[in-house]
């Protein structure tokens, strides 16, 4: 599978600019309050909490980052619907993509990302967000 470049960030007419930092991305997201992270070079897990629903207003490596960190340490049935949740988001976001920039050099790598979350959130259904991120991970 090919890597999204950490760069890709998107902004659509139909909501604010991606925002680089998650305390910016926060303040602006419909979910509330959720943990500001330290990615892309990892998310610690110290800084992780699995109650908490990431944000997800784009597909960069951040916010990828962010979702597998979470996933790493969900064990609650909450916290899978959470996952789910964030999942069916990058699913949403992605579709959107590939109606509004048909021509992107990204069409193939958006597609097969598309699949990938579609893949990880049913993993996640099945109780198993360890192989779902490890799904998430061949992305980066």
């Amino acid at each position: 599978m090919r890597a999204i470049p950490a760069a890709t960030v998107l902004t659509f007419p139909w909501r604010l600019p991606a925002i680089r930092g998650a305390a910016r991305a926060r303040s602006r997201s419909c979910y509330g309050v959720a943990m500001e992270l330290d990615a892309p070079s990892g998310v610690p897990l110290s800084e992780v909490n699995p109650n908490h629903i990431v944000p997800v207003t784009n597909f960069s490596a951040d916010t990828l980052w962010s979702i597998i960190a979470h996933m790493e340490v969900s064990t609650d049935f909450e916290h899978l619907v959470y996952r789910e949740a964030e999942l069916d988001a990058i699913w949403s976001i992605t579709g959107f993509f590939l109606v509004t920039e048909p021509n992107s050099s990204q069409l193939e790598a958006v597609r097969q990302l598309r699949a990938g979350a579609h893949k990880a959130h049913d993993l996640v259904a099945d109780r198993r967000p360890a192989e779902a991120a490890v799904v998430l991970r061949s992305f980066l």
